[in-house]
């Protein structure tokens, strides 16, 4: 297609918890954060793991929200500190290296014991399946509770898709969504590469998304992303 892509630079995801798209395939990780502070173990803390744009940060977000927690995209002496004024802390896709300290982690998953404090953890996989070398920080990690979101199902794509459109201020309608379902992976991360093609294509038309611009649209695009 050779006109010109156009993005928007100007809007942010909504994070609203009535707007997060519940279904079968992450019904267990959003129980669990409504659950919140009624979490068992020694270790208040929660592990949702997910492929890329499966709802994670949502589920952090509304979270986040309700516990006042703070986020951490790395560890360090001050992460510690911290947690005597706020015992609630966001991890976000934790990983074994120079931004995780093992040593600053497990006395940071110490300190929550110590505080009555929780922790959510976001990761693409398990993060006791994660390559750590300290013994002890594996075993603190493998006591927590785990909630996976799966492959999502038609229903879940489309409200998604909508949810995604909507953030954008792009109108699909019904129509739309379901002829694009039909011919598209089955994933989060191709329904919103999707919904951004569409949206990036109206815009640079300054047209509105049609079924001819949506057909013509994912005949174009890469068979891997379909």
């Amino acid at each position: 297609m050779p006109e010109q892509i156009s993005l928007r630079f100007d809007r942010e995801p909504n994070y609203a918890r009535k707007d997060f798209v519940l279904g079968s395939c992450n019904a267990m990780a959003a129980d669990w954060i409504d659950r919140w502070p009624d979490w068992p173990g020694r270790i208040k803390g929660l592990v949702i793991h997910g492929l890329p744009d499966s709802g994670k940060s949502h589920l952090g977000a509304i979270w986040a929200e309700i516990s006042g927690a703070s986020m951490a995209t790395r560890l360090n002496d001050q992460t510690l500190q911290t947690l005597a004024d706020n015992p609630h802390i966001l991890l976000d896709h934790p990983a074994s290296g120079d931004d995780w300290p093992e040593e600053i982690f497990f006395h940071l998953l110490n300190r929550l014991i110590e505080l009555d404090g929780t922790v959510l953890i976001l990761s693409r996989q398990p993060v006791s399946a994660q390559s750590w070398g300290l013994a002890d920080l594996s075993s603190r990690l493998a006591g927590l509770m785990s909630a996976e979101i799966g492959v999502p199902d038609d229903t879940v794509l489309m409200a998604v898709m909508q949810k995604i459109a909507d953030d954008l201020g792009l109108a699909l309608s019904p129509e739309i969504l379901s002829y694009t379902i039909a011919r598209m992976e089955r994933s989060f991360t191709a329904a919103r590469q999707t919904v951004e093609m569409i949206d990036s294509i109206a815009l640079a038309r300054k047209k509105k998304a049609s079924l001819a611009m949506v057909r013509e649209i994912m005949d174009s695009m890469e068979p891997r992303l379909l």
